[in-house]
């Protein structure tokens, strides 16, 4: 027996292993990414917001995740989450093609799932669920995948949760970027040797009484100020804006040779 083969018993043990159930750290998505193989480049990466790893199998899953995760909105999220009780909860699916995803050699059903399901809060800080199905442009033009959105559709539609798609083209390549850029100064690692708090603070106000200053030569400057190592105004500026202690055109790239003025909205 192959080691990826979908049978009723990983059925049942992935159950028993509470994948799909949970939430924040708790949370268990229904397929790892050294389980199964994917179309593309496989990621895991710890959730600043949820504390655990999460298990992205394509770098459009990535690049999601990631502008997810910057949005303000969004509380918990909740990769390859589990259509479990697809049949029971969707009335009229005799004619939905469920056939086609099925086990080629044990005919055991598979289990469908949508990549996100998202705990977000609205304009009047009330929680609610989202869910979310990423895709490649290209992809939307197989008939395969019209079966599986039709079956994600119709099933959260029946669930009366907001669900759309979204595709490549509504996931700005530079906006992940400088998120993955700057989200990393928001993880605690041994090392970083700067005290952030403080020395952010610091920066913060030399920015805003610098307007007219290179951001480069204002980075350089704050280093030899405070004595602080080489490159540490650098680490707190992606601090500040990944705290969104600054707020700054994260759709493009930073140019360091504009004026502070310049790139602070």
């Amino acid at each position: 027996m192959a080691k990826n083969e979908w049978t009723e018993g990983k059925y049942r043990r992935f159950l028993t292993e509470g994948r799909g159930q949970g939430a924040g750290k708790e949370y268990v998505p229904w397929t790892k990414t050294y389980e199964f193989s994917s179309m593309g480049r496989a990621t895991r990466i710890l959730g600043i917001k949820t504390g655990r790893i999460h298990h992205l199998h394509s770098d459009l899953q990535l690049r999601a995740f990631l502008i997810f995760e910057f949005c303000h909105r969004v509380q918990d999220i909740m990769e390859c989450f589990p259509l479990i009780d697809v049949k029971a909860v969707i009335d009229d699916h005799e004619d939905l093609r469920f056939d086609k995803f099925c086990n080629k050699e044990t005919r055991e059903q598979m289990v469908i799932t949508t990549n996100f399901l998202l705990a977000v809060k609205d304009s009047a800080e009330n929680e609610k669920y989202v869910a979310r199905t990423v895709k490649n442009s290209t992809e939307l033009t197989r008939k395969i995948s019209f079966e599986k959105l039709e079956i994600e559709r119709r099933y959260w539609l029946a669930k009366d949760i907001e669900w759309k798609v979204v595709t490549d083209k509504q996931l700005p390549k530079q906006l992940a970027k400088n998120i993955e850029w700057v989200r990393d100064t928001l993880l605690d690692r041994e090392g970083d040797g700067v005290e952030k708090e403080q020395l952010s603070v610091i920066l913060h106000k030399h920015l805003l009484d610098n307007p007219h200053i290179l951001l480069r030569d204002l980075l350089k400057q704050f280093d030899k100020t405070e004595g602080v190592p080489k490159g540490t105004g650098l680490y707190l500026f992606r601090y500040l804006a990944a705290k969104k202690e600054i707020r700054i055109d994260m759709n493009s790239v930073i140019d360091f040779s504009k004026k502070v003025s310049d790139l602070l909205l």
